[in-house]
């Protein structure tokens, strides 16, 4: 993304994509049924209506890729700082339109009717998140703003946030993640983090803004604290106070 300009009308942006992923979808739509009423000249009304499905699930594909595709060509650059919630501010304004494309994305594939949440991977992507080979993710709030390395997994409930709320100001910052990264169901990773390759997040664990977490380190808690590492064997070990014994099991 490029140089941050003024701060665009959101309204215009949203309904400007949804008339173009419709115009786009309908001419499809109009051939295909076209080219059944060619090869099939004689089908009767009944069949027509049961075909009325399929067409639509055909349609709604169509319109989704294609919506998705002009979500991407919309996104706005945002620098990384503290800004006041003012719209006419052009990193705010961007902020706010990537915010609402991204959300429309995911809804149009990602979600019911006929969504498959299986594709929010490759979904994330397209709409801006850097994602490495089998990274898996089901909800980051600003993919534009995070990288997941390869093999990188964040667990089911997982919120990987680009942006936080701090009084009247936002503070909008990239979230990088290595590589075989595993974040536990339920975390909440805040903007500005930055995650070493190998790390391990605990289940239902805060990672708060700018926090470094080393590689091959073990982290719970809210916030969260560093509470053991990975050894070279792959198992994790939790270190307990002195005079307890330490813990150790495989991922």
């Amino acid at each position: 993304m490029g140089k941050v300009g003024r701060a665009p009308n959101i309204t215009v942006w949203l309904y400007g994509i949804l008339l173009c992923s419709g115009l786009i979808a309908f001419p499809f739509i109009l051939a295909l049924c076209y080219v059944i009423h060619l090869v099939l000249p004689d089908l009767p009304v009944y069949v027509w209506v049961a075909l009325a499905p399929a067409v639509y699930v055909v349609a709604k594909w169509v319109f989704s890729f294609a919506a998705l595709g002009l979500i991407r060509a919309s996104l706005k650059p945002v620098e990384e700082g503290y800004y006041e919630m003012d719209p006419s501010n052009p990193n705010v304004g961007n902020w706010m339109l990537n915010a609402s494309l991204t959300s429309m994305g995911r809804y149009l594939v990602g979600f019911l009717p006929l969504g498959q949440p299986g594709l929010a991977s490759h979904v994330l992507r397209i709409i801006g998140a850097k994602m490495g080979r089998n990274a898996i993710a089901s909800s980051i709030v600003d993919p534009p703003l995070v990288e997941m390395g390869e093999g990188s997994v964040a667990g089911g409930g997982s919120i990987i946030s680009g942006h936080a709320l701090d009084g009247k100001k936002i503070y909008v910052g990239r979230v990088k993640i290595g590589k075989n990264v595993l974040i536990g169901g339920n975390t909440i990773v805040l903007p500005g983090v930055e995650i070493g390759d190998g790390a391990v997040i605990a289940a239902m664990s805060l990672i708060p803004k700018k926090a470094r977490i080393p590689p091959r380190t073990v982290w719970m808690g809210i916030p969260a604290r560093q509470v053991g590492y990975v050894d070279d064997e792959g198992n994790i070990v939790i270190e307990r106070k002195e005079g307890e014994e330490s813990i150790s099991g495989h991922i």
